[in-house]
């Protein structure tokens, strides 16, 4: 039996609630290696030298902000597909960093990218994300999954074998991704039953877009696995309750078992 399930104080704690989703990157999944790492790796076994990987990372940082601020969405909100969004990133990220790649072999590593990141070569669960998500299940609430992801998400989760949830919701197929509220609105559609936001409970790790933009859409949240860069960002904000915020999902589990948690 798998820890919470069964326990008469965690039904308690859910039991305001018929929805429960989660975000998935650093909530239920996280890279098992550097995106720097990954893409050396891939260039490397095209029979490219020269690497740097730490101007790998430092170029990886820069235009992925820049793509998301001039593309949102993976490029849905500009009318662009999504291969072309991540495809544009990888060979902008080889040609700044000085790598010297022809542009034939540099499409194909990052066509090859785009294909490695479906798979459970590229990706590893966080601790206890199985059980967490049995739980809600074990709860009998409706359980999906809301993340900013391209439409990948769902051959990921199965090769990563997850436990299914009713639905999963990616902003690219959404047409809307979180901080917008839009997206949490349109999950509560996904359910079969009405559920209302005050009876929906989403659990993530980043402030603004998990936590506060849930809240403002009239949802509970929680925040588990947050980093430090986190941490010190919900220590500013006044408007985070503290008692929302877990280290991981080992603590988050052993508070619903141990203690009456307001919402």
């Amino acid at each position: 039996m798998a820890i919470g399930i069964g326990s008469s104080r965690v039904a308690q704690n859910l039991g305001r609630f018929k929805l429960v989703t989660f975000d998935v990157t650093d909530t239920l999944l996280k890279f098992s290696r550097p995106p720097e790492v990954q893409y050396a790796m891939a260039a490397r076994l095209n029979g490219c030298t020269g690497i740097n990987e730490q101007a790998l990372a430092e170029c990886f940082r820069t235009h992925f902000k820049r793509m998301a601020r001039n593309y949102p969405n993976f490029g849905k909100s500009s009318g662009f597909d999504w291969r072309w969004w991540w495809r544009s990133l990888v060979m902008d990220i080889f040609r700044d960093s000085h790598t010297h790649i022809d542009e034939t072999m540099l499409r194909r590593v990052a066509d090859q990218l785009i294909e490695n990141y479906k798979t459970k070569d590229c990706w590893t669960k966080v601790s206890l994300a199985n059980e967490i998500v049995e739980i809600a299940k074990a709860c009998q609430k409706h359980v999906g999954i809301i993340s900013n992801f391209d439409p990948r998400l769902g051959d990921i989760l199965e090769a990563m074998a997850l436990p299914k949830v009713d639905f999963v919701l990616t902003s690219y197929d959404a047409d809307s991704q979180k901080p917008c509220c839009r997206i949490f609105d349109l999950a509560l559609s996904k359910c079969n039953t009405h559920v209302l936001p005050n009876e929906a409970l989403h659990i993530g790790n980043t402030p603004k877009l998990d936590y506060m933009e849930s809240k403002s859409a009239g949802w509970s949240s929680a925040l588990v696995n947050v980093t430090l860069e986190a941490e010190r960002e919900i220590s500013l904000n006044s408007e985070i309750n503290p008692k929302h915020v877990f280290k991981n999902f080992d603590e988050f589990i052993h508070v619903l078992e141990s203690t009456e948690v307001a919402w």
